[in-house]
């Protein structure tokens, strides 16, 4: 499966409908939005544990290359992103520290796709591409686990 999202840095408007998304998540009751990166190409959306924060990136948009075969998480649209980082920051909250082992990450990144998808706000694709992207992270687990195994 390909993965792709936007990499142009936001535009104004942009940057304020990502705002008005993360408030109708009820984000700034968990943690800040940091927009400080959101006009730079190639940024990155992210929690961040030691701010408490959620950085907007340029690529909390879809590209818009998404065809037939891109991965769920290429398909996710702004509001099933930023309610991705928000489960990041809720579990945070209630005191659970990311791993950041490939393999445990893989599961934690599962665990966040799967905690969004109960946000009430998301249509029915947005709860679909996050339980895709939940499986799609389990399944890596998977093949990089059996791998260790038969090693």
């Amino acid at each position: 499966m390909l993965s792709s999202r936007n990499e142009q840095g936001l535009s104004q408007a942009q940057i304020q409908t990502c705002i008005e998304a993360w408030i109708a998540l009820g984000g700034n009751a968990a943690c800040a939005l940091d927009t400080s990166v959101a006009e730079q190409s190639g940024s990155r959306t992210a929690f961040y544990e030691e701010r408490n924060a959620v950085a907007l990136g340029a690529d909390v948009y879809p590209s818009h290359r998404v065809t037939f075969g891109n991965s769920a998480r290429s398909r996710m649209s702004v509001l099933a992103c930023l309610a991705h980082e928000l489960a990041h920051a809720h579990r945070f909250n209630r005191g659970y520290i990311r791993p950041f082992d490939r393999m445990s990450y893989l599961i934690e990144e599962a665990q966040a796709s799967l905690d969004a998808s109960f946000e009430l706000i998301l249509d029915s694709q947005d709860r679909l591409d996050l339980v895709e992207d939940a499986h799609d992270q389990t399944a890596a687990w998977l093949k990089l686990f059996t791998e260790d195994v038969e090693r």
